[in-house]
């Protein structure tokens, strides 16, 4: 690869679609696996959307989800989400699988990706 490849190394997963929130929303299951980092963003696409956002995490795709612990998140959980913004969260946990979880405040649209990098085999051929 080359030196600046970065688009090989990645693989970026909708946990959430754009949609209208109107009240709380929890993204779908994001797998880990073959990866060793994860960010996840959460985008405001419109100037009145309010509320926060957070990571919650699984040992299995259709387990129950908890809320990721402080010391397993790169910034802050339930971080506010910024008008016609992005906002993000890194993963360095341990569990196989993570959701995008939003909580609303105020109506607007939303979407989160979860970003997946140091793949442990490129090219990653997802994107």
């Amino acid at each position: 690869m080359a030196s600046k490849d970065l688009k090989n190394c990645l693989k970026v997963v909708p946990s959430i679609l754009p949609v209208a929130a109107t009240g709380d929303v929890t993204g779908v299951a994001v797998a880990l696996a073959g990866y060793e980092s994860a960010t996840v963003t959460l985008t405001a696409t419109t100037a009145s959307v309010g509320g926060t956002f957070k990571l919650t995490e699984c040992a299995t795709s259709g387990g129950t989800y908890t809320d990721v612990a402080a010391a397993d998140i790169i910034g802050t959980q339930g971080v506010a989400v910024v008008e016609d913004g992005t906002v993000s969260l890194g993963y360095i946990g341990s569990l196989g699988f993570i959701k995008a979880v939003f909580t609303h405040s105020a109506d607007g649209v939303i979407s989160a990706d979860a970003i997946l990098g140091h793949a442990l085999l490129e090219p990653t051929g997802a994107n």
